[in-house]
């Protein structure tokens, strides 16, 4: 095993692989589980990987590629690996293990060492109140402070909102800040000077006899503001204006260059004094939202870092910090490390230093895997520079890149290559393929430039299926939410009965029936009728359509005036009854109208398998059979911070206090400006290489005629290949005879509703039913009539604002049943088992209801509450009895449904 290692890893290309067998690889050469400290960046991944390494210790010598490449690592023999493979599988089990988002990690670091920095360690994790904090902020100036906030705002011509936004970059980048005063008076003496210089160059135009009335215009100004924006202004000589061009002579030259000397004095100092002044306001700032946090006992993420960063530079050692994480972290690995913060390194910089420092007498390691053609995540403080720059500063660490794609087929992969090889000064290796065929198509589309912008990509699915594709296999990738929203709205419309999942986190105040909902409450509350009229817009009703709003408020909660609203609207839907769960916080009516547009819940969406629409942004490190990749429809919003800031590897160089213009009378600012729109340029390049390396078999990219982030790449219309069917059976319809609920279709008319839309709410109570009881069974440690009392008073708790007291008790009395089966006895007697039991299989997520086993047998039970006894049931069952098969490699596997009826339980072996 190579001991210090980086892998630069194109998409595709095996990284998890990688991490897996090294995660392994450690194990077997002596390593315990909570010495490898194993960084991740979302929980998902870190749960994925904590699975995948317990999947393939418990599969260890069946998959060949994973044995093979473990063999060679360690340079142990099959037979001395297998050997091992028990006692493996068993400390990994029981090890606390050391696998931790980076966020995670830094929290531990945190709650650990809280005290020597003042802070408790039960603190909550939750995002600033703006409104509150700015407020509280405003109250806790003095009057010279205040004037000096004012002041530079009147200066600035910014809102305070604005000076907030600075406020927070300048918090995440956790900068050093010196401070320089310079005196305001020193602006207006440089715009004097600069004054004085101009004034001889228009002197000498309006004198001189071959000047033309154009040239003259040209220097008409009398004041400073008048000046500034001139064209002439910018270039390197007044010859170079062809206005002046026959004025020109040396006198003239010499009057130029000394304008400009002054002209860049007075960058420097205005720039300057903006700059120290925010400065001076942010500093005051951060300390008030120290005490602040301290107070309210909450933190910010960025404000757990910045702490842990001053904790490890100021107040404690290395050595102390591993006595109290009860962890010598001997081995790192992290993974998405083109993602990692220039904060987060400066944390984890000194263990990674300690296993580096080359002490031959420890087994020490330190690996690290990512692709910087996969950072898009700049403008999060993700710095892919570091990948390199660690790199190539630690001369015992090796580079190796991983470039052969088992994702893609061999015409997406060539396509792909075609593309990004022809980029100047953009790091790509050529990615060899494995799979053959696939198919890329690039056609140009009007429509995304008009009012019906999806119309095509609804006729491009309807092909798709009629040419073998399942509509479960297609994923559409956009690049933004409001993207997302709009074509799920106008797909829903056009395939009422296709299954369409979205993987966004819209805020849940934004979604229609839920705006629909707060704007009734307001009506009710502020008796204004244009909260009414914005219901009736909402659910597609006329303007001035009478709706029945009249509610008696007294003596109801919140949560039961919503419930009753949505149900007088029929608008029930699963942001509605989310919106019912998150509703208890407010303590009546008034505070939910005032505080309602604060909430910051996501929305809910409920299917986990159909058509998926989701951003580039969230596709990354997923893959899909069939990709359509639509272009950027709006144009990306501009940077309108006023901050720059420059830096060369590790260390901050410059900020710049960005004003307009400034780029002409400074070297310094001109490349720092430059530097950084070929940084933006790159973020779009890698955007687009992440959005075409999703597709294993069929892409299909949506091009704008004009405008087209696209043609960054010189894309052309082009079809390549022939499409792939789909492999995957699965029908994307929904039932007519299960529970479900499909939500109110929005539209700008009044339309009929039909008899089944009437039933929304009793499936949504059958729904609520079947949860409530499901959880009862994972509640119960044991099945016993005491575990029994103890869950469904946590039943009750949690959905009571769903069932009544005759369901409750209908839940608990079939229960019984189940409990005094003696099938079901039989079962659980001698047994292991665990109760909601996930598992990942051909890359769907699956829940089994109560998983036993004993006697080398694993028993599967799935729980049902409906009447019907369905044929999907079985399947449904048989599926999970193929996965268990499949995972443990065994045949002995038995499956049970259990039907709970209201007076008896069946139990039906499948």
């Amino acid at each position: 095993m190579k001991k210090y290692l980086a892998l630069k890893a194109s998409a595709g290309s095996g990284k998890t692989f990688a991490l897996t067998v090294r995660y392994i690889t450690l194990l077997l050469l002596g390593a315990k589980p909570n010495e490898i400290l194993t960084l991740t960046f979302t929980n998902k991944a870190a749960n994925e990987m904590s699975e995948r390494i317990y999947k393939t210790l418990l599969t260890l010598g069946d998959d060949e590629a994973y044995l093979n490449a473990i063999i060679e690592q360690s340079n142990l023999s099959k037979e001395e690996i297998l050997g091992k493979k028990g006692f493996l599988v068993k400390s990994f089990s029981n090890a606390n293990l050391s696998i931790f988002t980076i966020d995670k990690f830094v929290n531990k670091i945190l709650r650990e060492f809280c005290g020597y920095i003042g802070i408790s360690d039960d603190f909550e994790i939750k995002v600033d109140d703006i409104e509150t904090l700015s407020l509280k902020f405003l109250e806790s100036l003095d009057l010279k402070q205040f004037e000096t906030l004012i002041d530079f705002s009147h200066y600035e011509k910014k809102k305070f909102n604005s000076l907030f936004e600075l406020f927070k970059i300048l918090l995440e980048k956790n900068e050093k800040i010196n401070i320089l005063n310079i005196d305001a008076k020193l602006i207006d003496f440089q715009k004097e000077r600069v004054l004085e210089n101009a004034f001889k160059i228009k002197e000498f135009i309006l004198n001189c006899s071959v000047a033309s009335p154009s040239a003259k215009k040209a220097v008409d100004f009398e004041k400073f503001d008048d000046l500034f924006g001139r064209t002439w202004l910018e270039k390197d000589c007044l010859a170079e204006y062809s206005y002046f061009k026959k004025c020109a002579n040396e006198t003239i030259e010499s009057y130029f260059i000394e304008l400009k000397k002054e002209i860049t004095i007075y960058y420097k100092i205005r720039a300057g004094y903006s700059l120290n002044k925010l400065f001076e306001l942010y500093l005051m700032f951060k300390d008030f939202k120290f005490e602040f946090n301290k107070n309210k006992n909450y933190l910010e993420f960025n404000d757990i870092s910045n702490l842990v960063y001053e904790l490890l530079s100021t107040k404690i050692d290395k050595d102390f910090l591993y006595f109290r994480l009860d962890s010598t972290y001997s081995h790192i690995l992290m993974d998405e490390f083109q993602d990692t913060s220039l904060l987060q390194y400066k944390i984890l910089e000194p263990l990674i230093k300690e296993i580096l420092s080359g002490d031959t007498t420890k087994f020490k390691t330190f690996f690290y895997v990512g692709d910087t053609k996969q950072s898009i995540y700049r403008f999060r403080g993700g710095k892919r520079e570091l990948f390199d720059y660690v790199a190539n500063t630690n001369n015992v660490l090796e580079v190796e890149v991983l470039n052969t794609n088992y994702r893609s087929c061999e015409n997406i992969i060539s396509y792909v290559n075609s593309l990004f090889l022809n980029l100047s000064n953009y790091e790509y290796y050529e990615q060899e393929s494995v799979a053959k065929d696939g198919y890329v198509e690039v056609c140009e589309d009007e429509a995304l430039d008009e009012e019906e912008k999806f119309v095509n990509i609804a006729k491009k699915i309807e092909e798709l299926i009629s040419l073998g594709v399942n509509s479960n296999d297609i994923a559409i990738l956009t690049y933004t939410n409001d993207d997302v929203l709009s074509l799920y709205y106008y797909l829903k419309q056009k395939f009422p009965d296709m299954k369409i999942s979205t993987e966004m986190t819209s805020k849940l105040i934004n979604q229609q029936n839920v705006k629909a909902v707060i704007n009734a409450m307001k009506y009710l509350y502020f008796k204004e009728e244009i909260y009414k009229e914005n219901v009736n817009a909402l659910i597609g009703k006329e303007i001035l359509n009478e709706l029945d709003l009249q509610i008696q408020l007294e003596e109801k909660s919140v949560q039961e005036i919503i419930k009753e609203l949505s149900k007088k609207l029929k608008i029930i839907d699963e942001n509605v009854v989310k919106l019912i769960e998150v509703s208890s916080s407010f303590n009546n009516i008034v505070d939910f109208v005032y505080e309602i547009d604060k909430l910051d819940a996501n929305m809910e969406n409920s299917e986990s398998v159909g058509l998926q629409i989701l951003t580039i942004f969230k596709s990354k490190g997923l893959e899909f059979h069939t990709v359509i990749l639509l272009d950027r429809i709006k144009r990306k919003n501009v940077d309108k911070s006023s901050l720059l800031f420059e830096y060369e590897n590790l260390e901050l160089k410059n900020i710049f206090y960005k004003i307009k213009g400034y780029e002409n009378f400074d070297k310094d600012y001109e490349k720092a400006i430059a530097k950084e729109k070929a940084l933006s340029l790159e973020d779009e390049i890698n955007i687009l290489y992440v959005a075409m390396t999703r597709a294993k078999n069929n892409m299909i990219i949506f091009k704008k005629i004009k405008s087209s982030v696209f043609d960054i790449l010189n894309m052309k219309v082009c079809k390549i290949g022939k499409i792939k069917e789909s492999i995957n059976l699965s029908i994307n319809k929904d039932e007519k005879n299960i529970v479900s609920y499909t939500p109110l279709d929005l539209g700008t008319q009044e339309k009929q509703i039909s008899k089944e839309k009437e039933l929304e709410v009793d499936h949504l109570h059958a729904k609520y039913f079947g949860l409530a009881t499901h959880y009862c069974l994972e509640m119960m440690n044991e099945f016993d009539e005491k575990n029994l009392d103890y869950s469904m008073d946590l039943v009750q708790t949690r959905y009571s604002n769903y069932l009544s007291e005759d369901d409750f008790f209908d839940i608990k009395n079939r229960l019984r049943f189940l409990l005094n089966d003696s099938t079901f006895k039989s079962l659980l007697e001698n047994s292991m088992f665990i109760s909601e039991q996930s598992l990942i299989y051909k890359e769907e997520i699956k829940i089994i209801d109560l998983l036993l086993f004993k006697e080398d047998c694993f028993y599967i039970i799935d729980y049902k509450t409906t009447k019907e006894e369905l044929d999907e049931h079985k399947i449904q069952v048989s599926y999970y009895k193929k996965a268990i098969k499949e995972i443990f490699k065994t045949s002995n596997v038995k499956s049970y449904l259990v039907y709970l009826k209201p007076s008896d339980c069946i139990i039906k072996e499948v």
